[in-house]
C-alpha cells in the first residue's frame, strides 16, 4: 500500500492566500462586477492544486510510520493494563485489610489464650504429703516448717519495727535502701534454710524460672498491698514512703503489748475465723483499734491514720517470705487454712444447681479469704464461674491443717449450704458429705430438715448465737461476755436456775466464730434474739460498716426482710446514741455513719457526749488544703476532751483537745460563732489551721448553743467585729 504525507507549510500558506483574496474580492464586489467569477475559479484551481502538494513516502519512512503506530497502540494497551491492574490491587488491598482485621481478633484470642495459659501455670501440681516425712502428730514435716516460717517472720517485723525506731536506715538523715536490701537478702535466707537446712548457697540451687515467677507473684501480692492504702502513698518515692511508715511506727511503739508491727491472726481464737472468709489483716487491725481504742483520744486518733502503714510493713514482710516458702517448700501456697477452704467451697458449688444467690455469695466469700498467693484467688473465680470445683482432694487436708481448723472450715460449709443454695436433694447431699466428711474426717450436722428443738433449747442456742457475735465478730474477751449477756431479753427467759450454768458453758467453750441460732423462722424468739443482736451491735465497739453483712446474714438465714432488719438496726443506735447524748446537747441526731464514727471514738468512755456541726476550720491565708475542701467535719466532746473528725468512708481523727483549749464568743450582725484554739493537730504535711469556728445556728445564743463547751473550757474575753482583724483568714 503505497501511503503519502502531505506538505503542510505551502499548503497553510496557500490556504491563508486564498482565503485573503477572498476576503478582498468579497470587500470589493461593487467594484469588481463580474471580474470577481474569474477571482473565485482561480482560486478553486490553486485549491485543487494542492493537491499535488504532498509526496509518497519511501518504504523506510512507510516502516517507521508503521512503528509509531504499533507503539501508540501498545501504550493504549498498557495503560488499560494499568486502569485493571489499579482496580485488581484496589481489590486485593482490600482483602488483605480484611485477613489482617481477622489475623488481629485471632492475635488478640490467642494472648488471652496464651495469659491463660501463663496464669494456670501458677498452679503447680500440688505435692503428695503423703509420701513425704512422716508426720509428728496430725501435722508433717513441711506443715510443721510452714508455721515455724510464720513465726519467724512475726520475729522479722518485730526486728524491722525495732529498727526504723532506732533509725538503723537513716544515715545523717538520709534513707539508705541499701540497708533494707542487705535486711531482705537476709531474710530469704533464713526461710530457705529453714526449708533446706543442708543447703550451703540456697540462692544458687534455684532456676531463673523459679525466681522470676516468684517475683512476677510477689509484684501482684504488693500491687494489691498498695492498692489498699491512700491514694496519695502509691505516689510516694523509697524515702517518703519510709518516712510515711516511720511516722506510724513512731505513733504505736508506746503500746508494743498489742504487737501493732504484726496485724495477722496471733491468738487461739482468731485460727477459726482465719479459714471463715473474713479478711485476717482487717481483723488485726480492728482488733488492735479495739485493744488500745479504750486507753484514750490520742491513742485512737494515732491508730486511725497509720493502721494502714503498719499493715504495709507487715505485708511486705509477709509477702517475702511466701513466696521464698513457695520456691524451697515445695506446694506451700495450699498448705494453708483459706486455701482448703476456697477449694472446698467449689467443690460445694459445683455439687449443687448454680444459682445467681449461690455464686453471687461464693465471690464474696473467696473474695474476703488471705491467700498465701493473689494468683489463687483468680483460680477459684474461675472455678465458681465455670461452676467447677477445684478438686480438694489433691490438698490432703488431714495433714495439712489443725482440728480447730478442719471444725471451722466444716462449720462454715455447713452455714453455707443452709443459707444460699437450693436443689439440696438427699443424694446430692449425702454424695457431698461423704466427700467433705472423708477429707475433713469432721462429722457434719447438714440434713434436709432436722427436727425443730425445744423452747429451751432454742433460748440456749440464742444466747450462744449472741455470745458468739460478740467473741467471734466484736472480738470480745469470754470473760466479758456474762455482763453483756446478763442484759438481753433474750437471756431473761431462761429459768433463774439454768442461767449461771448457760455462763459457766459460755466460759469454758466460748463459741469463737459466729454462729446462726437454730430457731422456728414463726416463733416470737426470732425478733427478741434480732433485737437483742442489734442492741449489742449498738452498744459494743467496733461499729465496722462491713461486720453488717454477717447481721443481714443471720436475718435472712431467719426468714426476716433486709430492710425491717435494717429499721431495727437504726431504731437501736438510734436509742443508744440519745442515751448517750449529754442532757445540753444541741444535736439530737446525726447521720448512721456519723453515728458509728462517734461510738467507736467513744470506746472506754462511758461519760455523755455532744456533737457540734458544721464546723469549719481557719487557715492562714494561701494556705488552706485543697484535699479538705469539701471535708465533712464534726466536733465531738466529752466531760474532758474534744476530738475534731471528718465523716468520711474511713473517719480520720485531726485534731483534739482538753480543758487547756480556749473558747471564744464572736458576736456578729446575725452571724455569731464560737472559735477554739489550742489543742493538739494530727494533720501530717499541711499547715496547722489557726482556730476551729463552731457557728450559732439562727434563733440561738451563744451561751445557750455552746454551753457544754463554757461549762469545760476556759473562756477568752469576747470580740467585737468591729476589733477583729480587717484582713480575715479563710475558713473552710
Amino acid at each position: 500500500m503505497i501511503k503519502f504525507r502531505w506538505q503542510w507549510t505551502p499548503l497553510i500558506l496557500v490556504a491563508t492566500g486564498a482565503v485573503a483574496i477572498v476576503v478582498a474580492t468579497i470587500a470589493a464586489r461593487e467594484t469588481l462586477g463580474w471580474w470577481q467569477l474569474a477571482i473565485y475559479l482561480g482560486i478553486a484551481a490553486v485549491a485543487g492544486s494542492t493537491f499535488w502538494l504532498r509526496r509518497q513516502l519511501s518504504a523506510d519512512e512507510q516502516q517507521i510510520e508503521q512503528l509509531r503506530q504499533n507503539v501508540a497502540e501498545e501504550e493504549a494497551r498498557i495503560a488499560r493494563l494499568k486502569a485493571d491492574m489499579a482496580e485488581q490491587q484496589a481489590l486485593v488491598q482490600k482483602q488483605f485489610e480484611q485477613q489482617a482485621s481477622q489475623l488481629d481478633v485471632r492475635e488478640q484470642a490467642l494472648a488471652k489464650r496464651l495469659l491463660t495459659f501463663h496464669e494456670w501455670m501458677e498452679f503447680p501440681e500440688p505435692l503428695s504429703l503423703a509420701s513425704g516425712p512422716a508426720p509428728a502428730g496430725n501435722i508433717s514435716d513441711l506443715v510443721r516448717k510452714d508455721r515455724q516460717l510464720m513465726e519467724l517472720l512475726k520475729q522479722e517485723t518485730q526486728v524491722l519495727y525495732d529498727n526504723i525506731i532506732s533509725n538503723k536506715y537513716l544515715i545523717e538523715g538520709q534513707f539508705q535502701p541499701v540497708l533494707v536490701r542487705d535486711d531482705a537478702h537476709q531474710l530469704v535466707l533464713k526461710v530457705a534454710r529453714l526449708y533446706q537446712p543442708s543447703a550451703e548457697q540456697p540462692l544458687l540451687e534455684v532456676s531463673l524460672d523459679q525466681i522470676v515467677r516468684a517475683s512476677s507473684r510477689g509484684a501482684l501480692n504488693i500491687l494489691i498491698v498498695l492498692d489498699q492504702l491512700p491514694v496519695s502513698v502509691k505516689d510516694y518515692n523509697l524515702s517518703a514512703l519510709y518516712q510515711y511508715v516511720r511516722r506510724a511506727v513512731e505513733g504505736y511503739r508506746l503500746y508494743r503489748k498489742t504487737e501493732p508491727y504484726w496485724p495477722y491472726v496471733n491468738t487461739a481464737y482468731y485460727l477459726s475465723r482465719f479459714a471463715m472468709g473474713a479478711n485476717p489483716l482487717a481483723l488485726g487491725a480492728w482488733w488492735v483499734l479495739g485493744s488500745i481504742g479504750r486507753q484514750g483520744a490520742t491513742v485512737i486518733a494515732q491508730q486511725v491514720v497509720n493502721r494502714q502503714a503498719l499493715a504495709l510493713l507487715s505485708s511486705v514482710v509477709r509477702v517475702i517470705g511466701c513466696e521464698v516458702a513457695a520456691i524451697y517448700g515445695g506446694d506451700f501456697r495450699h498448705r494453708d487454712a483459706n486455701w482448703i477452704y476456697g477449694a472446698e467451697l467449689t467443690e460445694l458449688i459445683s455439687a449443687f444447681p448454680l444459682s445467681r444467690e449461690g455464686l453471687s455469695a461464693s465471690l464474696k466469700e473467696i473474695g474476703a479469704l488471705q491467700f498465701r498467693c493473689e494468683y489463687d484467688r483468680l483460680f477459684l473465680y474461675r472455678c465458681l464461674a465455670a461452676h467447677q470445683s477445684a478438686q480438694p482432694q489433691k490438698y490432703h487436708a488431714l495433714d495439712c491443717l489443725l482440728s480447730d481448723e478442719r471444725h471451722a472450715i466444716a462449720t462454715r460449709l455447713e452455714k453455707f449450704l443452709d443459707l444460699y443454695l437450693h436443689g439440696r436433694s438427699p443424694e446430692r447431699i449425702a454424695t457431698w458429705k461423704q466427700g467433705v466428711e472423708a477429707r475433713l474426717q469432721v462429722k457434719l450436722t447438714v440434713g434436709l430438715k432436722p427436727a425443730l428443738m425445744s423452747v429451751r433449747e432454742q433460748l440456749t442456742d440464742a444466747v450462744r448465737s449472741l455470745a458468739s457475735y460478740l467473741v467471734g465478730e466484736k472480738e470480745l474477751e469470754p470473760e466479758e461476755l456474762p455482763a453483756l449477756l446478763s442484759n438481753t431479753r433474750i437471756f431473761a427467759q431462761i429459768p433463774d436456775d439454768q442461767r449461771e450454768s448457760l455462763l459457766a458453758q459460755l466460759l469454758e467453750n466460748p463459741p469463737y466464730f459466729f454462729e446462726h441460732p437454730d430457731l422456728d423462722p414463726d416463733s416470737d424468739l426470732v425478733g427478741i434474739y434480732l433485737d437483742d443482736l442489734a442492741a449489742l451491735d449498738a452498744r459494743v465497739p467496733p461499729h465496722d460498716v462491713q461486720r453488717e453483712d454477717s447481721l443481714f446474714a443471720v436475718a435472712a438465714y431467719l426468714r426476716k426482710d433486709a430492710k425491717t432488719f435494717e429499721a431495727l438496726l437504726t431504731k437501736q443506735r438510734q436509742a443508744y446514741f440519745a442515751e448517750r447524748l449529754h442532757p445540753e446537747a444541741p444535736l439530737r441526731r446525726a447521720p448512721a455513719h456519723v453515728m458509728r464514727a462517734v461510738l467507736d471514738l467513744l470506746a472506754g468512755d462511758s461519760s455523755r457526749f455532744y456533737l457540734f456541726h458544721p464546723v469549719t476550720l481557719e487557715w492562714p491565708d494561701g494556705q488552706m488544703p485543697l484535699d479538705l475542701k469539701s471535708v465533712d467535719l464534726w466536733l465531738l466532746g466529752t466531760a474532758d476532751r474534744l476530738i475534731l473528725f471528718s465523716a468520711t468512708a474511713t473517719p480520720q481523727v485531726l485534731w483534739s483537745g482538753d480543758h487547756l483549749v480556749q473558747i471564744e464568743s464572736v458576736q456578729k450582725f446575725m452571724a455569731s460563732s464560737c472559735k477554739l484554739t489550742g489543742g493538739d493537730w494530727l494533720l501530717s504535711e499541711v499547715p496547722a489551721p489557726l482556730a476551729i469556728r463552731l457557728p450559732v445556728p439562727l434563733m440561738n445564743t451563744s451561751s445557750s448553743y455552746f454551753r457544754p463547751l463554757f461549762g469545760m473550757l476556759r473562756t477568752r474575753p469576747q470580740s467585737r467585729d468591729e476589733v477583729e482583724s480587717p484582713e480575715r483568714p479563710s475558713t473552710l
